[in-house]
């Protein structure tokens, strides 16, 4: 689901928003000191009520749990020379990988949002000039950007520092023009893909945890359009409340579910599936929607039936 359109595709619109004076629920007030901040930054922020915020503020929230406090949530508003002539940088190549691989059906350039933490000393030379070289990562899968998906803000913010002793952090939720991915293994020390026909790797094709865009393509295949704001304890957990499985992709699972409910739950399920893939709901509203289906009772059955036979 796309956050919002890019400003090209809205007409580059620049329109200042006010001040926000949002309450715990979403973000805390935004003071002078921070306005600053964002005006030299070029960002806008967005407001409560704003679709782009309320859909990553709700991804955060399924995602972190009640373990972190988001601040504000910003936007890229591409003011300047150098960063409009980024964002069509990026159109650009998203253009030349869908000719690449798909024509003009659009399925080719495979467009997702990932995250990625930075220091905040690092944000202003990122958003003007790009990422000069890899972001606080193991260089276990090679040289180059390591992004979380979209769904997973967890797994970004535990590779990041806090700023200060209150515990902020910085996070940047960007497009990835992944094209055609490959698998990469742990240990790779590779630093661009393996042969042309390759745009981005992945750690897993079918359930990736990491995008990996090599350092060759950091600036033509990322693009930086939200920057979100946290309160975040040192010591970080994965949030209790998610049910998912470790074991079963979504397939998987609707068709072991076919063998126990009607097809028309079925065929409900299949659009909420596809919804999700479509970026339409998050990966947090498909998995409510289908426990309200199938109920807990029946999911756990399943999620343990397949564990036990992938075991023997």
């Amino acid at each position: 689901m796309d956050y919002v359109r890019t400003q090209v595709e809205a007409g580059f619109d620049d329109s200042e928003q006010e001040g926000s004076t949002i309450s715990e629920s979403g973000s805390c007030d935004y003071s002078s000191d921070q306005r600053s901040f964002a005006d030299e930054l070029g960002l806008m922020e967005l407001l409560e009520g704003d679709k782009a915020h309320d859909l990553i503020y709700r991804n955060c929230k399924s995602g972190l749990g009640d373990q972190c406090q988001i601040l504000s949530v910003l936007r890229n508003g591409f003011r300047n020379v150098g960063s409009r002539a980024k964002l069509k940088t990026f159109q650009i190549f998203q253009e030349a990988v869908q000719m690449k691989h798909g024509g003009d059906g659009g399925g080719g350039a495979k467009v997702k949002y990932g995250w990625c933490s930075v220091a905040k000393q690092e944000l202003k030379t990122i958003l003007e000039y790009g990422f000069s070289e890899p972001l606080r990562n193991d260089g276990s899968f090679g040289r180059g950007l390591y992004l979380s998906p979209d769904n997973s803000p967890l797994d970004c913010l535990k590779d990041s520092a806090s700023e200060s002793e209150d515990g902020m952090r910085f996070l940047l939720l960007c497009r990835v023009l992944l094209g055609k991915s490959e698998i990469v293994p742990h240990g790779s020390t590779r630093s661009c893909p393996s042969s042309p026909e390759f745009d981005s790797g992945v750690d897993d094709l079918a359930s990736p945890k990491k995008y990996i865009v090599w350092s060759t393509h950091m600036n033509t295949h990322v693009l930086p359009e939200f920057l979100v704001c946290i309160k975040a304890p040192f010591n970080l957990t994965r949030s209790s409340k998610r049910l998912r499985s470790p074991w079963m992709a979504f397939p998987v699972l609707i068709k072991a579910l076919s063998k126990f409910l009607p097809p028309s739950q079925i065929l409900v399920i299949q659009k909420h599936y596809k919804d999700q893939q479509n970026r339409r709901i998050s990966r947090s509203e498909l998995i409510q929607r289908v426990r309200s289906i199938t109920g807990d009772k029946l999911l756990v059955h399943i999620i343990k039936a397949f564990g036990h036979k992938v075991q023997h």
